[in-house]
């Protein structure tokens, strides 16, 4: 806003107009300025808010999509059942009644060939998803054949001597014996697997 008392008047009390006139450009040019920085500032606000609530798919400051997972499955009592009667009879031997692997299951037996490992918890059983877990009980240790895994399994192959109900019911039962964040972290990697 442009006051008159913000001008020295010289003495004679004439105001020269060049002088008048650069003070109203200087004045003028000072609140444009201002207004259009604040207007730049807001507009820079504004920009930044709405790019991060919701930024353009693909865009630098996207977040990565994350695979959307479906809940756990929960499973069926019954096919846990039958489960347990055929790990006791086929899978225990080597596996462990209680699921707990051979010993020191970790280092290879002279032969090269790897040991049972344990399907608890503490194993690596819920580190593959139910179709490489399923493709381990059908083919046994004949999956390694063709691919170098450092040793080989004495595994024997289900796929003719179980049916598919009872190698899915195998895998059931030794699912109802983990704890359910392991449970969960296994369905993660079998879904993201399903989903390559």
């Amino acid at each position: 806003m442009f006051c008159l008392c913000q001008i020295a008047l010289p003495v004679d009390g004439e105001i020269p107009y060049t002088k008048f006139i650069l003070y109203l450009e200087e004045l003028h040019l000072r609140t444009l300025l201002t207004l259009l920085g604040i207007l730049l500032g807001l507009m820079v606000l504004a920009a930044c808010q709405s790019s991060t609530a919701n930024p353009p798919p693909g865009s630098f400051n996207s977040a990565p999509a994350r695979p959307t997972v479906p809940p756990l499955p929960e499973l069926d009592p019954a096919q846990v059942i039958l489960g347990e009667t055929v790990y006791a009879q086929n899978c225990a031997k080597c596996h462990g009644e209680n699921l707990e692997g051979e010993a020191d299951w970790k280092i290879q037996n002279e032969d090269g060939s790897f040991r049972a490992p344990p399907h608890t918890a503490e194993g690596h059983t819920w580190h593959h998803s139910d179709q490489q877990l399923l493709e381990a009980i059908e083919l046994g240790g004949a999956r390694f054949e063709e691919v170098n895994v450092g040793g080989t399994s004495n595994m024997p192959a289900f796929a003719e001597t179980l049916t598919d109900e009872e190698i899915t019911a195998v895998l059931a039962y030794i699912k109802s014996q983990w704890p359910e964040d392991i449970r969960a972290s296994q369905w993660q990697v079998t879904v993201q697997t399903a989903n390559q």
